[in-house]
């Protein structure tokens, strides 16, 4: 069953990215509270897409009838994989860096998938800066980045490493 947005819910979908010229600027925000990314939610168009691309054959992602039967909740699930790919982009609703030349995803850690999405979930970005370090090349940012629900709870739970080069 999916989540009812609140009456506001537009006005809460739009987020206030940080914006800064160089990486190494978001070192002032490193263990800060961090605005939260828009709220948005999932379709199954969505899924029904990712699925085709990936080449997933899991039921449990496509198969309404049977999701109805046989899984708790009675729905079929988002893969956890399209959450895990939709967090770049997440990412971006929360800090930009407006001067690099290049950015890059170097390291994916403690990914964890808490609870199931469905179709039509309401979900949003947490993120928290966990460190900003000068190399010699670029810029190393690390991120704590957790999909929370309209609920409250924890849908994904994650760390990143990009690095950015100026």
């Amino acid at each position: 069953m999916s989540q009812t947005p609140p009456p506001d819910f537009d006005a809460l979908t739009h987020a206030t990215a940080i914006r800064v010229a160089n990486a190494i600027d978001l070192a002032g925000f490193v263990d800060k509270a961090l605005a939260p990314g828009r709220w948005r939610s999932i379709t199954q168009d969505e899924v029904n897409r990712f699925i085709e691309l990936t080449g997933d054959q899991n039921w449990v992602h496509r198969d309404t009838q049977r999701a109805e039967r046989e899984l708790d909740g009675g729905s079929v699930i988002v893969p956890g994989q399209l959450l895990l790919a939709l967090v770049p982009a997440l990412l971006q609703e929360v800090y930009v860096v407006t001067d690099a030349v290049q950015s890059r995803v170097v390291a994916l850690r403690a990914v964890r998938f808490r609870r199931a999405v469905r179709p039509g979930d309401v979900l949003r970005l947490r993120a928290r800066l966990t460190r900003v370090e000068k190399r010699s090349r670029f810029v190393q940012v690390d991120a704590a980045c957790d999909l929370e629900l309209m609920s409250g709870q924890l849908a994904l739970t994650s760390r990143r490493t990009d690095v950015f080069f100026n």
